[in-house]
């Protein structure tokens, strides 16, 4: 065989092994969204907590729909984003095989449902107290006497469970922080636990509340896929975590949330201004009614400012180091 022969084998028999080497890459990337996908589409387990997501016009937006569907997209399948109106819920839909991925807390009894990826996210969690509370800091919570709701079959409620010893707990539903404010209103609670976006959101409900600083926990957020998932499906979901990290997309996503969410919550405070001092108004021209004394609620234009200020520095969504994970 001469050596222009040789050569042109040896090219051929070159092209012949990457050409197998890609179809067996195709292969392999087809047959990871197959089996994390087999219904061909990403069905995708959507917490519907306004610090998850929030639906605009019958359309999800939120850090989690969007990295479900950035993972459908790299996966090369159509998402299907699937409500899911509380974490009960979303253990349910694991067991009855109605999800294919999701993005939440890991706790036990979620643990003992599905299986967990790595921690992608950590969320700052605290304490809302009144304004007629002399308590000043995280520390001064767990007294005798000291009555705290907190979100049922929640994260940060697992976590209290193991260390308050001396306060009582009250368990409220997670969806909503109307049952933990009204408590508080009624004299019937001292404090309200909760993630720090969710305590933002109940403080116009209690007027001169505070959030108590720092977190006594940072739930772990993490990616989760049914119990039993093939190596490759436990493999991607590592590696795409590991990316939404480094590449900056999750980070862009939670900015992306904030801003929406502080627009949002602006509006309603000016709202709730508005109507403040068209009451005010009105109270001032038919006089209080027998046996009330009237406090005006109107609230000046620097005090909510500074609300505004407050509302915005407690989105708190933490990364965690990447050696953290279920």
């Amino acid at each position: 065989m001469s050596m222009r022969s040789s050569t042109v084998a040896a090219l051929i028999a070159a092209f012949a092994v990457l050409g197998a080497a890609a179809g067996a890459g195709a292969q392999s990337a087809g047959e990871t969204a197959r089996q994390f996908a087999p219904s061909g589409k990403l069905r995708v387990g959507v917490l519907m907590l306004s610090y998850f997501a929030v639906e605009q016009d019958g359309q999800l937006k939120g850090w989690s729909p969007d990295l479900g569907i950035e993972l459908a997209r790299r996966l090369g399948v159509p998402p299907e984003l699937v409500r899911i109106h509380n974490p009960a819920d979303m253990i349910e839909a694991f067991k009855d095989g109605k999800i294919d991925v999701t993005f939440i807390g890991i706790t036990q009894d979620r643990a003992a449902a599905f299986d967990f990826g790595p921690v992608m996210i950590g969320l700052r969690t605290t304490f809302l107290v009144p304004a007629s509370s002399t308590i000043k800091s995280i520390p001064e919570i767990d007294q005798a006497g000291v009555r705290i709701v907190v979100p049922a079959r929640s994260a940060q409620g697992e976590h209290l469970e193991k260390i308050i010893k001396n306060a009582t707990m009250l368990r409220v539903p997670v969806e909503t922080t109307k049952p933990a404010t009204d408590l508080i209103a009624s004299g019937q609670a001292d404090a309200f636990s909760h993630v720090v976006p969710m305590l933002s959101n109940a403080q116009p409900a209690l007027p001169g509340s505070r959030i108590l600083p720092g977190s006594y926990y940072d739930v772990p957020i993490a990616i989760g896929y049914p119990k039993g998932s093939p190596a490759a499906v436990v493999e991607y979901a590592k590696a795409f975590a590991a990316d939404m990290k480094a590449s900056g997309f999750a980070q862009k996503a939670i900015e992306r949330m904030g801003k929406q969410s502080r627009r949002r919550r602006g509006r309603a405070v000016a709202g709730h201004a508005r109507g403040a001092d068209s009451e005010a108004r009105r109270r001032s021209t038919v006089g209080p009614p027998r046996g009330h004394i009237i406090a005006s609620h109107a609230t000046p234009r620097i005090a909510l400012a500074k609300m505004m200020a407050s509302v915005s520095d407690n989105i708190a969504l933490r990364w965690l180091p990447d050696s953290d994970g279920a």
